[in-house]
């Protein structure tokens, strides 16, 4: 009876082990290397590296831990798909959709995502540095704690987005809308955030004393005890909470 009962320990503990190695089905993993779409596949921890995927439906599919580093992602949908701590760094994915999809700890570093929909997705603690993300779309999109180091995100919508403790550091922002947006604690160091649409938004405690703020708007937003420029005039500050509480009348007409 012991011998069964050690033997059983064994047994388990070696299915415990292959479903820690290989999580994905190898049925799904089939289809996709044959060039099919695969809704709602089963890819956990599947090693996609360098894939042409582009254009192909993955929506809702389970990517947890896949590694798709380097992949061609061009117009694919991958909308409400699971990418939890996926490895994502530079694929090409321009065009396309991560509409309400799990990025949480996803490493997109390098990665290009021109006109990519990321709206309503789920990313914190997202890593997006050096990223190429003109013109894409984080609408509602939560990015607590993501980093945007360096990444280009001119003319982003970043509208209503929370991104509270996010890292903008040295990123090129140039006319991006972060309109409503939460970016309480936000980090904006040596950031190029001119024509920046900051209305409305909550810069609660951010640093924005070292960026580039010529033409942008903050009127509306709570910059309250948030590290501003030395030298704010010609900003949009119009009913806008200044750092000491008061309510500013800069850039009122």
């Amino acid at each position: 009876m012991r011998a069964w009962r050690n033997r059983a320990v064994i047994v388990a503990a070696s299915v415990l082990v292959c479903g820690l190695t290989q999580a994905f089905d190898n049925d799904d993993l089939r289809r996709l290397l044959a060039g099919e779409d695969c809704v709602k596949c089963d890819l956990r921890k599947a090693d996609l590296k360098g894939l042409d995927l582009s254009g192909r439906d993955l929506a809702g599919a389970f990517m947890e831990r896949a590694d798709l580093s380097g992949a061609n992602l061009r117009g694919a949908n991958l909308s409400g798909a699971k990418l939890i701590k996926a490895a994502l760094r530079g694929v090409d994915a321009d065009g396309a959709s991560f509409v309400i999809t799990d990025l949480e700890s996803a490493d997109l570093s390098g990665a290009s995502l021109a006109g990519t929909d990321f709206s309503r997705a789920r990313a914190p603690e997202a890593v997006f540095n050096n990223t190429r993300a003109r013109k894409a779309r984080f609408k509602g999109t939560k990015l607590r704690a993501a980093k945007f180091i360096d990444a280009d995100l001119e003319a982003a919508d970043m509208s209503g987005a929370k991104a509270p403790a996010a890292d903008f550091s040295r990123a090129k922002l140039t006319g991006a809308v972060l309109a409503k947006a939460n970016l309480s604690g936000a980090k904006f160091e040596d950031a190029n955030a001119n024509d920046v649409d900051f209305s409305k938004a909550n810069l609660w405690k951010a640093k924005l004393r070292t960026a580039v703020l010529t033409g942008a708007s903050f009127a509306r937003a709570n910059l309250r005890i948030a590290k501003l420029p030395v030298n704010t005039v010609g900003l949009d500050l119009c009913a806008a909470t200044l750092p000491d509480g008061s309510r500013s009348r800069e850039g009122c007409l």
